[in-house]
Protein backbone atom coordinates (compact mmCIF):
# COMPACT_ATOMS: atom_id res chain seq x y z
CA UNK A 1 0.00 0.00 0.00
CA UNK A 2 1.33 3.44 -0.95
CA UNK A 3 1.07 6.09 1.74
CA UNK A 4 0.37 9.71 0.92
CA UNK A 5 2.61 12.39 2.38
CA UNK A 6 0.16 14.40 4.46
CA UNK A 7 0.68 17.60 6.37
CA UNK A 8 -1.33 20.25 8.16
CA UNK A 9 -2.94 22.93 6.00
CA UNK A 10 -1.13 25.40 8.24
CA UNK A 11 2.17 24.10 6.79
CA UNK A 12 1.08 24.49 3.17
CA UNK A 13 2.88 27.06 1.05
CA UNK A 14 0.71 29.79 -0.44
CA UNK A 15 -0.93 29.30 -3.84
CA UNK A 16 -0.39 25.52 -3.86
CA UNK A 17 -3.41 23.29 -4.49
CA UNK A 18 -4.02 20.60 -1.89
CA UNK A 19 -6.62 17.89 -1.34
CA UNK A 20 -8.19 17.45 2.12
CA UNK A 21 -7.34 14.00 3.46
CA UNK A 22 -8.97 14.28 6.90
CA UNK A 23 -10.08 16.59 9.68
CA UNK A 24 -9.07 15.99 13.28
CA UNK A 25 -12.47 15.39 14.88
CA UNK A 26 -11.00 15.90 18.36
CA UNK A 27 -10.44 19.56 17.46
CA UNK A 28 -13.02 22.11 18.53
CA UNK A 29 -12.86 23.56 14.98
CA UNK A 30 -13.67 20.41 12.97
CA UNK A 31 -17.46 20.80 12.97
CA UNK A 32 -17.22 24.49 12.04
CA UNK A 33 -14.86 23.69 9.16
CA UNK A 34 -17.19 20.97 7.88
CA UNK A 35 -20.11 23.44 7.90
CA UNK A 36 -18.19 25.87 5.68
CA UNK A 37 -17.21 23.18 3.16
CA UNK A 38 -14.06 21.40 4.37
CA UNK A 39 -14.60 17.70 3.65
CA UNK A 40 -12.36 14.81 2.63
CA UNK A 41 -11.47 15.06 -1.06
CA UNK A 42 -12.11 18.81 -1.40
CA UNK A 43 -9.51 21.01 -3.09
CA UNK A 44 -8.11 23.78 -0.87
CA UNK A 45 -5.46 26.47 -1.28
CA UNK A 46 -3.91 28.94 1.17
CA UNK A 47 -4.07 32.31 -0.58
CA UNK A 48 -2.60 34.87 1.82
CA UNK A 49 -2.32 36.20 5.32
CA UNK A 50 -0.84 35.41 8.68
CA UNK A 51 -3.85 35.49 11.00
CA UNK A 52 -6.51 35.41 9.68
CA UNK A 53 -5.53 33.38 6.65
CA UNK A 54 -7.45 33.51 3.36
CA UNK A 55 -8.18 30.00 2.11
CA UNK A 56 -9.94 28.93 -1.08
CA UNK A 57 -12.15 25.92 -0.44
CA UNK A 58 -13.75 24.67 -3.64
CA UNK A 59 -15.02 27.95 -5.18
CA UNK A 60 -15.28 30.03 -1.99
CA UNK A 61 -12.71 32.20 -0.22
CA UNK A 62 -12.84 31.95 3.56
CA UNK A 63 -10.89 33.82 6.25
CA UNK A 64 -9.80 31.40 8.97
CA UNK A 65 -7.72 31.68 12.11
CA UNK A 66 -4.34 29.98 11.78
CA UNK A 67 -5.17 27.66 14.70
CA UNK A 68 -8.13 26.31 12.69
CA UNK A 69 -5.83 25.14 9.90
CA UNK A 70 -3.96 22.79 12.24
CA UNK A 71 -6.79 20.23 12.28
CA UNK A 72 -6.98 19.96 8.46
CA UNK A 73 -4.69 17.25 7.03
CA UNK A 74 -3.94 17.62 3.31
CA UNK A 75 -1.76 16.19 0.58
CA UNK A 76 -0.43 18.01 -2.45
CA UNK A 77 -3.06 17.92 -5.21
CA UNK A 78 -0.59 16.78 -7.88
CA UNK A 79 0.47 13.87 -5.68
CA UNK A 80 -3.16 12.91 -5.04
CA UNK A 81 -3.92 12.97 -8.77
CA UNK A 82 -0.84 10.89 -9.59
CA UNK A 83 -1.72 8.26 -7.00
CA UNK A 84 -5.35 8.11 -8.20
CA UNK A 85 -4.27 7.61 -11.81
CA UNK A 86 -1.82 4.85 -10.79
CA UNK A 87 -4.53 3.11 -8.77
CA UNK A 88 -6.84 3.13 -11.81
CA UNK A 89 -4.31 1.24 -14.00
Amino acid sequence: MIRQATFSLEESPRRVSNRVVSLDDSSEWASHLRRVGFHEGVEVMVLSGRDPVMVRCQNSCIALRRCMLECVRVCALQEAQCRASRAGK
